[in-house]
């Protein structure tokens, strides 16, 4: 995801109305020139969108360019959701290879590492998820992704059963990094994480002497129906819907029947449609396509039309 500059969108005129501020005086009008003007209301942004679309990241990535980076304690935060992400996206890895290397030896493999599989099946049985994960193990896993039979599997073969992440496979590279003692989650390892959004949160930041609210709202159907308390107070300046590109791809956790990608299609048409929203109309909704780089990767190994929504799409030149 490319990191670009937010700037003020230029929005109806009428979502501006108080925001240069209100002169109010009991004392007579010779006395207005010595009133401060009330401050501009922030830019407030809600980002909606379904589960897997990458809001959260979308928010830590401004946070990065406009706030410039996140605090050491803040990070530490993250090093639970890390070695959650990790060994779970290791564990569907594992089962995956092991089911698809029985019919076809190219996605097997080496022997030589089958004493460090077996380390690595023993592990995930009986290992705490809430610890820290021991350097011996990180070693293995890296040496386990290195391997070209297992990438082939996670790359060559799609099958929403054994899906993991995008960030699963950043994480298998520096897992040696991440598994050693003292470690600290740097920015990008915050950004790549996969943490779930629940509830309402906000975030606050400034851009060129303007202040943006950002609200990040989980994707979840189960969350869904707390989007509409964000509109209540009547000072949204825009909505910034997220859907994943690579979602064509990928079906969802809820329904694997159901690609990311009609999903979001989907959720959009109901949402915004003028007929449909349950909120103002004259609130502008920006349609931000997300993960281009992972659809770009999709695209090379997956047919685009496989993905119903995309069944008439013909490829130019």
């Amino acid at each position: 995801e490319s990191e670009t500059a937010l700037t003020k969108p230029k929005l109806p005129a009428q979502l501006w109305i108080g925001g240069m501020g209100a002169v109010c005086t009991t004392e007579g009008a010779e006395d207005e020139k010595d009133v401060e003007p009330a401050p501009a209301p922030p830019t407030k942004l809600v980002l909606l969108g379904p589960g897997q679309s990458g809001k959260s990241t979308l928010v830590k990535q401004l946070l990065r360019i406009h706030r410039g980076g996140m605090e050491i304690k803040r990070r530490r935060v993250y090093l639970e959701p890390i070695n959650n992400d990790i060994l779970t996206s290791l564990e569907i890895l594992l089962d995956k290879v092991n089911k698809y290397k029985k019919d076809d030896a190219k996605f097997a493999y080496s022997e030589t590492l089958e004493g460090d599989v077996e380390k690595l099946s023993e592990f995930l049985d009986t290992g705490d998820r809430h610890v820290a994960i021991d350097e011996d193990i990180g070693n293995i896993i890296q040496k386990f992704w290195n391997d070209p039979g297992v990438q082939r599997c996670c790359y060559s073969v799609n099958n929403p059963e054994f899906e993991i992440t995008p960030s699963a496979t950043y994480f298998f590279e520096h897992a040696y990094r991440i598994c050693r003692k003292g470690y600290i989650p740097s920015t990008d390892d915050v950004i790549r994480v996969r943490w779930r959004t629940t509830g309402i949160y906000e975030e606050v930041f400034e851009v060129k002497g303007e202040r943006y609210v950002l609200v990040d709202l989980g994707g979840q159907k189960s969350e869904r129906r707390k989007w509409l308390k964000c509109f209540a107070n009547g000072d949204v300046t825009a909505v910034l819907f997220v859907a994943a590109l690579s979602g064509f791809a990928m079906g969802c956790k809820e329904n694997y029947n159901v690609t990311q990608l009609e999903e979001a299609f989907n959720l959009f048409e109901n949402f915004a449609s003028p007929e449909k929203q349950e909120f103002d109309s004259k609130i502008p909704v920006i349609l931000f396509l997300n993960k281009f780089d992972i659809f770009c990767e999709n695209v090379k190994t997956q047919n685009i039309t496989d993905c119903p929504l995309l069944k008439g799409f013909k490829v130019r030149g």
